[in-house]
């Protein structure tokens, strides 16, 4: 038996293809891209390119799967926190392999039917370009890896869309070696900027392709707190007890809203090119109930608040989470790209063996404080083979639970949302 020939059949039988997406915000310190940084006159004519389908299918999605998760939660007292930019691009990247009644499931639930894959690639490459020329005082890097195990076959369309439209670096690996989990890690550790040193431990024996996203992100507020007016206070939790925080407190005029039941408030960072926009239950009302809000219509959330003046005090925060998201998605309709029997990814590889998405996990990490605002989140998709008027100055104290958006505001587009439930 010749080598090709043993390899060959060593991948009939393999049952494994791992893919997994990396993203991390960091945001204390202000800072400029890489390159050119583009004003907002020039980013806003990039921002009139994307195509604003891509935009409105990542922010429907991740509000789908955002009330999947908290719907999940038995006793709803857990911080959630996701990046559907992050979800959604790891399975833009999954989904250039899928074919037919699969990839149909895919994007129905991702919000792309009606798109073609060329629509849909170019959407993410537009955006992504956007990203990364963030402007002043925002730094945004961007970056795709594919590494496939030493010796196994993948169409080379698949591979090319992949560095064509996400510019992927495409790199063989035997990941046989000790060191291949090593060689992985160092590329995250370095397009993370330090802050994420490692993803895996050791690679599956069955495994024969890991795809990576690194984004990373550095700005800061552009008022920032001041540090001598944070003052310990208390934040009501939904169990009716109480919990002492360090709340910052600053004021000014801001896109500020009031509306029956809810205050929301967008606070920028650098040139207001980028914004956190907070959503808070009034006292008389619940974070489910502005969770029926939320979903009922996520689009309402995209337009222009009134400035206003007023005062805001904001916890620092800082939450870390993790979740499975193969039975959300299921239950939000993606059942077939999960079916071991059925699935079909021979968009990557020539079958046998038969792809089928096994896992996907994310995790996600924020911190809030008086510069800016900090948070990552790590997506891994891993594949088996078988406006009111306001009178006078607002005062917007964020002591009980609530939601909130980190989101480009030339596009919309959502990069992390989560509810509060204890800072």
């Amino acid at each position: 038996m010749t080598g090709g020939t043993r390899m060959k059949n060593n991948f009939r039988n393999s049952k494994l293809l791992a893919a997994g997406l990396l993203l991390i915000l960091i945001g204390n310190a202000c800072g400029n891209p890489a390159g050119n940084p583009m004003s907002l006159e020039q980013r806003q004519v990039t921002a009139d390119k994307v195509d604003g389908r891509i935009v409105k299918a990542s922010n429907e999605f991740g509000m789908q799967l955002h009330r999947q998760l908290v719907q999940s939660e038995k006793n709803n007292q857990e911080n959630i926190v996701i990046s559907p930019t992050s979800i959604s691009l790891a399975l833009a990247m999954s989904y250039n392999g899928s074919k037919g009644e699969t990839q149909a499931s895919m994007a129905k639930t991702l919000g792309w039917q009606g798109m073609s894959l060329d629509e849909i690639n170019g959407g993410n490459e537009t955006l992504i370009n956007l990203l990364q020329h963030s402007g002043n005082g925002v730094k945004v890097n961007i970056a795709n890896s594919l590494w496939s195990r030493k010796g196994a076959a993948f169409h080379s369309d698949f591979m090319k869309t992949l560095q064509n439209f996400y510019n992927t670096k495409v790199a063989e690996l035997d990941f046989n070696s000790p060191k291949a989990p090593d060689t992985i890690n160092d590329w995250v550790n370095k397009n993370t900027n330090g802050k994420i040193p490692q993803i895996i431990d050791s690679i599956n024996p069955n495994e024969v392709m890991i795809l990576m996203n690194a984004v990373y992100f550095n700005g800061g507020w552009k008022k920032e707190f001041q540090l001598s007016a944070t003052k310990e206070e208390s934040f009501n939790l939904q169990d009716g007890s109480t919990k002492q925080v360090q709340m910052m407190t600053q004021s000014g005029s801001y896109e500020y809203v009031k509306e029956d039941g809810f205050q929301a408030i967008r606070l920028p960072y650098a040139e207001g090119q980028m914004d956190m926009l907070v959503i808070l239950p009034d006292d008389s009302s619940s974070l489910g109930a502005l969770h029926d809000k939320l979903w009922a219509d996520p689009n309402r959330w995209q337009a222009s608040f009134k400035s206003s003046r007023g005062e805001i005090k904001l916890p620092r925060l800082k939450i870390a989470y993790s979740e499975k998201l193969k039975e959300p998605l299921q239950a939000m309709g993606m059942t077939l790209p999960f079916d071991e029997a059925h699935a079909d990814f021979s968009g990557m590889a020539p079958i046998p063996p038969n792809l089928f998405i096994s896992a996907i996990t994310h995790k996600t990490f924020i911190e809030v404080n008086e510069k800016g605002t900090e948070a990552a989140a790590v997506t891994s998709v891993q594949m088996a083979g078988a406006s009111a008027p306001i009178d006078g100055p607002f005062q917007m104290t964020i002591n009980r639970p609530f939601f909130f958006a980190i989101e480009d505001r030339q596009t919309g587009a959502w990069l992390f949302v989560g509810s509060v439930v204890e800072p």
